[in-house]
């Protein structure tokens, strides 16, 4: 999906506007402070600074500001380097319709809890309620593979330490994904962190 579609699928929906678009980093450092938006969508690869140290700087900058990754890139490094900047979602390229906006949903849905534990809820409690929540979905072995997988744990590695087939991890991560709304194993891997975050 390229920009201009991204853009097209946003304001199809009703429910969001984008406001601006930027090719280097440098610009978009400049000027999205003076707009405030709610989500920024980040990718990697971009002229000059990279998408991982602009969304380092403005997280500092706007601390409220969700930021998700898009890249084409499907390594464990990559997607800890985006966590470390502080990116709030990753979504991997080519991304259809349907995923892009799922996950532009979830992250405002994100948001908008913050909000309101800014307002007086008690965030931990909140924190530990979401937690238990996502993981009340997953099956006992599920969630094992799942605390693997987030370990950096290969597929092979994960059959291994369980003492199961391949295929079986395999199977066990096609049924994962739905319940992480995620399309791939690194956003599962973020849904999972953000859900066991203490």
């Amino acid at each position: 999906m390229t920009s201009r579609m991204m853009r097209q699928a946003v304001e199809k929906t009703g429910e969001f506007l984008c406001v601006g678009a930027y090719r280097s980093a440098n610009a978009a450092l400049a000027e999205i402070p003076k707009i405030l938006p709610h989500v920024v969508l980040m990718d990697i690869r971009l002229p000059g600074m990279d998408g991982h140290e602009c969304a380092r700087r403005l997280k500092v900058i706007m601390v409220q500001l969700k930021i998700i990754i898009v890249t084409g890139l499907l390594d464990i490094d990559t997607m800890n380097k985006s966590l470390q900047a502080g990116a709030d979602g990753y979504l991997t390229k080519p991304a259809g319709v349907a995923q892009f906006l799922a996950m532009l949903k979830l992250t405002v849905r994100s948001r908008a809890q913050c909000r309101a534990e800014s307002n007086g809820l008690q965030a931990k409690d909140r924190s530990a309620a979401g937690a238990l929540e996502i993981n009340s979905l997953l099956t006992a072995r599920e969630t094992e593979i799942m605390a693997l997988l987030a370990n950096g744990f290969l597929d092979k590695e994960i059959a291994d330490k369980l003492g199961i087939s391949y295929s079986t991890v395999h199977f066990h991560l096609h049924n994962i994904f739905p319940k992480f709304a995620a399309g791939n194993r690194m956003e599962a891997v973020v849904r999972w962190r953000d859900a066991n975050r203490s």
